[in-house]
């Protein structure tokens, strides 16, 4: 039932000397692996000095995402459940970040949400992320949806460089549930953003600059790395793209 997407070698506790090589599986899940889902949740919550990124769900929430078959999915080790990444459907209900966006009306139901991803804090480091949303975008493509969306904290450097990786670009910047200043991504799947030449980069923590930058229309696409943090480089698209 559940057989393997892929599977391979990850590493676990990298870039430290008692790092091991640790053979995987990547499978979808579904209501089975509940108990699975909530451990690994609460174990990253604890991982963390700053919560206010990681987002945590109620057993609910998952339960309604195992509804929609392949919206989740998982990587596991000998050590169990070890990352897992979820897809969500919002359709016309407000939480849609396409109204974030100002997407038109009539394309919010061809919107998809890249939602919730955790990975165990010994297993940061193998692009698990990058590889269960590769898994994701594959499977939005063939259901025929046309948009992808996503939020990503500010503050969470190696979620958003993975997000940008897949072609996703910021659109927004603004505060979402619980109060939370998150950066509001988007890839059109069928008409892609060009960037044109024009760049301008701002520190990550310039959020007011950010948020002056996307009004006039500019939009964030890439990363790059500074001794005490990052900047975001924000550009035009290209007329033809508009």
């Amino acid at each position: 039932m559940f057989s393997p997407i892929k599977a391979g070698t990850i590493k676990r506790n990298k870039n430290q000397p008692s790092q091991l090589d640790m053979r995987y599986e990547m499978r979808f899940m579904d209501e089975s692996h509940l108990r699975d889902i909530m451990g690994l949740q609460e174990i990253i919550i604890q991982s963390l000095a700053d919560k206010e990124i990681f987002r945590t769900h109620s057993p609910d929430y998952f339960q309604d995402h195992f509804q929609i078959e392949n919206s989740t999915v998982g990587i596991f080790t000998e050590d169990g459940l070890v990352a897992y990444s979820v897809l969500y459907f919002p359709g016309e209900r407000e939480d849609n970040f396409g109204s974030d966006i100002n997407l038109p009306h009539d394309e919010l139901t061809k919107v998809v949400h890249l939602a919730t991803v955790a990975v165990h804090p010994a297993y940061r480091g193998n692009s698990l992320q990058s590889m269960m949303h590769g898994i994701h975008l594959e499977v939005v493509k063939r259901m025929g949806y046309e948009h992808v969306c996503c939020m990503v904290s500010p503050k969470n450097r190696p979620s958003l460089q993975n997000i940008l990786s897949h072609g996703l670009i910021i659109k927004a910047l603004k505060v979402k549930f619980d109060w939370r200043l998150r950066y509001i991504m988007h890839k059109n799947l069928v008409c892609p953003n060009i960037i044109g030449p024009e760049e301008i980069r701002i520190k990550s923590s310039d959020i007011e600059g950010q948020i002056s930058l996307l009004k006039r229309g500019f939009l964030g696409f890439r990363l790059v790395e500074l001794p005490d943090g990052f900047e975001v480089s924000y550009g035009r698209t290209l007329p033809s793209s508009a």
